[in-house]
């Protein structure tokens, strides 16, 4: 069994050395120790998504260990798979929309408000749809509890287009347990998606 220990490690490095140990041996049995939950969430993700299985065990004093079975992916830890692509826009390139904050523009917060409604509502109707939109900052504040958008984001889920929070976001404002739609991404995923994005939408 292979140990990797990423304590201390700001993302997105912890989840850049897991892959790299992954791939350096496929067939291996990865154990990762980590001191923060966003990164915990962030590399059963990853792994999941090579086909991996993951066991998470939390340890005393916030610490986190992850065991990582490479080409044996267990139903009990795979998360629900994305909603796929309605069929007119499969296979082409599309936007992807970035919020870094939950109101649009700067000024009247109220106001903000009312605008990020407004464009998340008219997002669905958009010809084609983005492939994604991707939430930093206090923009994951949209995704999480409580928030007055989730109808709208799940019908644009619904619709085909994948949702990702900040993981590193999440923790520091506390709501990592929190996120009611979408995914939770770390910025290695979350840079990739805006480098190969066609364009990029800023509300």
């Amino acid at each position: 069994m292979e140990k990797l220990d990423v304590r201390g490690l700001a993302c997105p490095e912890p989840v850049i050395r897991a892959r790299k140990a992954l791939e350096a041996n496929p067939n291996a049995v990865l154990e990762v120790l980590t001191d923060s939950a966003a990164t915990r969430a962030n590399i059963a993700r990853m792994a999941q998504s090579l086909g991996a299985s993951v066991v998470t065990q939390e340890l005393p004093g916030g610490q986190f260990q992850l065991t990582i079975t490479a080409g044996q992916p267990a139903a009990l830890t795979t998360p629900a798979p994305q909603a796929e692509p309605c069929a007119a826009h499969a296979g082409a390139a599309r936007a992807v929309v970035f919020i870094n904050n939950s109101v649009v523009g700067i000024g009247d917060d109220r106001l903000g408000r009312i605008l990020m409604k407004a464009f998340l509502k008219t997002l669905k109707s958009a010809d084609p749809l983005p492939s994604a939109i991707v939430c930093v900052n206090a923009g994951v504040h949209l995704t999480t509890e409580d928030s007055e958008e989730l109808t709208t984001l799940g019908e644009l889920a619904a619709l085909g287009v994948e949702i990702i929070s900040c993981g590193t976001c999440l923790d520091f404002f506390g709501k990592l347990d929190k996120v009611r739609v979408g995914a939770v991404g770390n910025m290695l995923e979350i840079v990739g998606r805006l480098n190969r994005a066609p364009k990029i939408i800023a509300p």
